[in-house]
């Protein structure tokens, strides 16, 4: 195995077992034991369904899916296990991020310095 390869494997399993990734591991586990996520997908089936209606010039049917897309995400958005998984899901993607931030920066730290 590569020094790239093993130092790869060392940073994804130090990311797994972060307490933000593993919380949000378990946040996501909890929401696919329940029915919501089947919810959030009839949210997103009206609110396609309303930009088609739009398109063709169906606009009672536009708004009665746009209705019902709303009425689903308000209570989508009302319910505390949504709101922990979104959190969770906020605090694992702002650890990727600046994981990211700093490789990108050492590396163009490296590059512009001649030292790659």
């Amino acid at each position: 195995m590569t020094s790239y390869q093993t130092t790869l494997n060392q940073l994804i399993e130090a990311i797994c077992k972060h307490d933000s990734i593993i919380a949000y591991q378990k946040a996501h586990d909890r929401l696919m034991q329940t029915s919501y996520h089947q919810k959030a997908y009839q949210m997103k089936r009206h609110q396609q369904d309303s930009h088609l209606f739009q398109k063709i010039a169906k606009n009672q049917a536009a708004k009665l899916s746009e209705t019902s897309a709303k009425n689903l995400e308000a209570e989508l958005n009302s319910l505390p296990l949504i709101v922990d998984y979104r959190d969770k899901m906020q605090d694992a993607s702002d650890l990727l991020q600046y994981i990211t931030k700093t490789i990108e920066n050492k590396l163009n730290k490296e590059i512009t310095n001649g030292n790659s």
